[in-house]
């Protein structure tokens, strides 16, 4: 199986992969991926191997020296579909996508039912297409990322409301970093507890504003944690307040309350999957492919305000206090 790029992506196609292992329960399943999508690839049960595309020819010969039989397409890009028609994988199945369908045995149509819209029903349409409910995501954290993460946060009086500020093109996905920082003191005040920051390197800045709009009683862990320690820190969570991102996807896939912010990127598309998620949204527009700088955007997103998030986050809350 190739790999979507995104760990939003990767992480959307766990459902259908999910529904594929249960339907194939004797197949020995690899997992092509990026690099930077191998860690997050180890904490699913299905793959039997991960591979990281390296070269095209690298890759190649790491496929031609497995021998597979079938190559499942998840990204809709030329590439995904030129690496095992290069290797002779006899079977390749997958959407069109990108001028591609030479490089294909098997085209899948994507769904048109509109109550099947999330970007999850295209991974299922490859996988597992007579697929009429998907499971929500599942990970295997493993004991030492949850080691980890339980010393990063012995300290931290509990619960943990976690804040992940950063999203993929900047300001047009990103509400405010001192709206972050607004609710997190808020619904500290509220909980009592701690406040936790995380996010990659890349979101260092917009974690260091939230960090101060906090105070000292913050926990910045931007860029300092790799993925399944992420993950493991996720999962000890009472909530989490974030945009749409990578991370969204990943604390709802470890079981975590999640809100997330949503300027003019359609939720129906691409929301979180898990009955614990609230996508708070005002914006009625919307567009896949969000430009970096989309004033529409940004306008969307400025228009929620704190209120709405906090009081998101403790309709959560209570929901889960309900069903203890």
């Amino acid at each position: 199986m190739v790999s979507p790029g995104w760990i939003g992506d990767a992480l959307m196609a766990l459902p259908a992969l999910q529904l594929f292992q249960a339907r194939h329960p004797g197949t020995a399943l690899t997992v092509l991926a990026k690099p930077r999508l191998v860690p997050l690839w180890s904490l699913h049960a299905a793959p039997r191997r991960v591979v990281a595309v390296t070269g095209t020819w690298p890759t190649v010969v790491d496929l031609v020296r497995g021998g597979f039989s079938a190559a499942y397409l998840l990204p809709n890009s030329v590439r995904s579909a030129l690496l095992p028609w290069l290797a002779a994988v006899p079977e390749r199945i997958g959407l069109a996508g990108q001028w591609r369908r030479l490089l294909l045995t098997q085209v899948v149509t994507p769904p048109m039912d509109p109550a099947r819209q999330h970007q999850a029903w295209e991974y299922a349409a490859v996988l597992a297409p007579d697929a009429t409910v998907l499971p929500p995501p599942q990970l295997a954290l493993p004991a030492a990322a949850c080691a980890a993460a339980a010393g990063t946060i012995a300290a931290l009086p509990r619960p943990l409301i976690g804040i992940m500020p950063g999203a993929a093109r900047g300001p047009a996905k990103r509400w405010p970093a001192e709206r972050f920082a607004e609710a997190a003191k808020l619904l500290s005040v509220k909980l009592g507890g701690s406040v936790v920051i995380m996010g990659g390197p890349g979101d260092a800045d917009a974690c260091a504003a939230v960090a101060g709009g906090v105070g000292g009683g913050a926990l910045n862990l931007a860029g300092a944690t790799a993925l399944p320690e992420w993950a493991a820190l996720l999962a000890q969570c009472a909530v989490v307040l974030c945009n749409d991102s990578g991370g969204m996807h990943l604390a709802a896939a470890v079981g975590t309350p999640v809100v997330a912010v949503f300027g003019i990127t359609d939720p129906a598309r691409t929301g979180p999957l898990g009955a614990r998620c609230r996508v708070v949204q005002r914006s009625a527009q919307r567009d896949r492919a969000v430009p970096r700088a989309s004033a529409e955007a940004v306008a969307a997103l400025a228009a929620i305000t704190v209120p709405e998030v906090v009081a998101a986050a403790q309709e959560l809350l209570n929901q889960g206090a309900s069903h203890a």
